[in-house]
């Protein structure tokens, strides 16, 4: 049997494949989950409305913000895509979804990488204040 060019194994195959894949969305979505909330923990710490009085150390922060909402979204979309819809279509577009929730992470490790910057820079423009 020939379907569009690809034979019955190769369609086994790239089923196998994609349930493989969305197997690990699941776990991904998980693991993006848990980074945020060890994300949470770290920033709870942080004197966060102090950081935000300055346009230079508020933008970096306003950004992360951003970041972390996309990554709800995200998350909050495998789940229902799991409840909505179907195997098939799940399978199917698995590696975009993969893609996404790895960006999500990188996107969010970019911003919390410069969380010393912030609070040095909020630091320093707190003892100019407090030397003048």
């Amino acid at each position: 049997m020939q379907v569009t060019g690809v034979d019955a194994f190769g369609l086994v195959n790239m089923i196998v494949q994609a349930a493989h894949t969305a197997r690990r969305n699941r776990d991904l979505c998980q693991q993006l989950a848990q980074h945020v909330l060890i994300v949470a923990d770290l920033l709870r710490k942080l004197d966060i409305p102090a950081l935000r009085q300055h346009l230079e150390t508020r933008r970096p922060l306003e950004l992360l913000d951003a970041s972390l909402f996309r990554a709800y979204k995200l998350v909050r979309s495998c789940a229902q895509r799991q409840e909505n819809t179907s195997q098939i279509y799940q399978m199917f577009t698995g590696a975009e979804v993969a893609s996404k929730l790895r960006l999500a992470q990188e996107e969010i490790d970019r911003y919390i990488n410069l969380i010393p910057m912030i609070t040095l820079v909020a630091a320093v423009g707190a003892r100019q204040v407090t030397s003048r």
